[in-house]
């Protein structure tokens, strides 16, 4: 099983001969530009420890604030004042 059809089966998708073809050059070229990253040399004294830390970040300000009733008038289903969403885990 090559790598098209592996991921044909996990992904439970059928791809056409001409989809596979495309498909194998675009994960090759992925898959080389993987590979040129992993080459880099990258300084360790970039502070890639604490990336929010040197990143400029704006303060969070409400710009205007809503009742609970009209952030909830177009919910399709609502309780005791919050959003009723269908159960995703059993």
């Amino acid at each position: 099983m090559n790598k098209i059809e592996h991921l044909e089966y996990l992904s439970k998708l059928k791809f056409s001969d001409e989809e596979r073809e495309k498909f194998e050059k675009e994960f090759d070229d992925v898959l080389a530009f993987v590979d040129e990253i992993k080459a880099l040399e990258i300084p360790q004294d970039l502070g890639r420890d604490k990336p929010i830390a040197l990143a400029k970040l704006r303060e969070d300000e409400p710009k205007e604030s809503m009742s609970n009733e009209d952030v909830l008038q177009n919910a399709p289903k609502q309780k005791d004042g919050c959003y009723v969403t269908p159960l995703v885990v059993e």
